[in-house]
């Protein structure tokens, strides 16, 4: 056992602890946060998310979670070693999506025709249908995509996760093996981590969720879970933390809890219900409210574009200036 390990099971007393900074003694991971490429939330986040640090990403069913979090991969990969787990969808499937958003990253005045045959073009090769050397002959836009994320993010793993196989013992074991000190762990989506020994919803939400939080701390990374709406949060005009799956233990885990809502259903009524042209601007955005940040601060609440035909949204935002349904 190393004397930091020692240190750490033994505890510290002020003055020992003072004395290791003032003699410029190393006492942290020595590691920042790694950013989101979302903009301002980087900067509310203190830039970024931090190593030891669960991370919660929730709404409803096809708020954009899986896109959303897909984005904040591709980005923290360009620095960090990042695994995207999704039990939702399979590897073919998310390296369309991350193609798709790396055509549109690289080219924002494509028009839409061209966006469409990209779109196609990127689906017959993930499909099989189409090989990478015909694909990089007959489509430059594509091309350029798989160039840009071969070389920006290459060390990106994409994992198709198992309801009976993809326990906490075996992400953890993932973990270790493929992410450095500072990597990013992303589970899509947290509800559906296998604990078998749980005998109930609740109980099943509440070990996963200290699993993956153990996971965080012992291994040096961040924990990006995403996160379900229950019974009660479907249909809902604003979801709440409230509103998720096994809330209580999210709540009390989560180190950082945000949480996606459609504008245009959890603006207040005062704001769109008697003018069209803000409703229609504002059913072209994502609400991202930080419901819960250890560090800094929550209650705050990110618009951005959405882009869902290209499997994204605009990563330039903006705070809502409008109140929001219970506010």
């Amino acid at each position: 056992m190393s004397v930091q390990q020692q240190v750490s099971r033994s505890g510290e007393c002020i003055a020992s602890l003072l004395e290791r900074y003032a003699h410029g003694e190393r006492t942290g991971l020595g590691i920042g946060p790694v950013a989101t490429g979302f903009h301002p939330l980087d900067e509310l986040l203190g830039g970024g998310l931090l190593p030891h640090e669960l991370v919660l990403l929730g709404g409803q069913p096809a708020v954009g979670k899986t896109l959303t979090a897909l984005q904040w991969a591709r980005h923290m990969a360009e620095e960090r070693s990042v695994i995207f787990a999704c039990f939702e969808h399979d590897e073919g499937a998310l390296l369309g999506r991350l193609l798709t958003q790396e055509v549109t990253q690289n080219r924002p005045d494509l028009d839409v025709s061209a966006q469409v045959h990209a779109r196609q073009a990127i689906r017959q090769l993930t499909l099989g249908i189409r090989g990478v050397d015909e694909l990089i002959d007959s489509t430059p836009i594509v091309r350029d995509a798989l160039n840009s994320l071969y070389a920006r993010a290459p060390g990106l793993r994409l994992i198709r996760a198992s309801g009976i196989h993809s326990s906490i013992s075996a992400f953890s074991q993932i973990a270790a093996e493929h992410l450095d000190a500072g990597g990013v762990l992303f589970i899509d989506y947290l509800q559906k981590v296998p604990v078998h020994s749980a005998t109930s919803l609740a109980e099943r939400v509440y070990m996963a969720t200290e699993g993956l939080k153990e996971i965080a701390t012992s291994q040096d990374i961040t924990v990006v879970a995403l996160a379900s709406a229950d019974a009660s949060g479907i249909g809902q005009n604003r979801l709440r933390m409230e509103h998720l799956r096994g809330s209580d233990a999210l709540a009390h885990e989560a180190d950082v809890a945000m949480i996606l809502n459609e504008k245009w259903r959890a603006t207040s009524p005062r704001h769109v219900d008697f003018d069209i042209t803000q409703l229609e601007a504002a059913r072209r955005k994502i609400v991202l409210s930080v419901e819960k940040n250890r560090r800094g601060e929550s209650g705050l609440h990110l618009e951005f574009e959405k882009d869902f035909e290209n499997f994204r949204l605009v990563p330039g935002g903006d705070f809502v200036k409008e109140a929001l349904v219970d506010d």
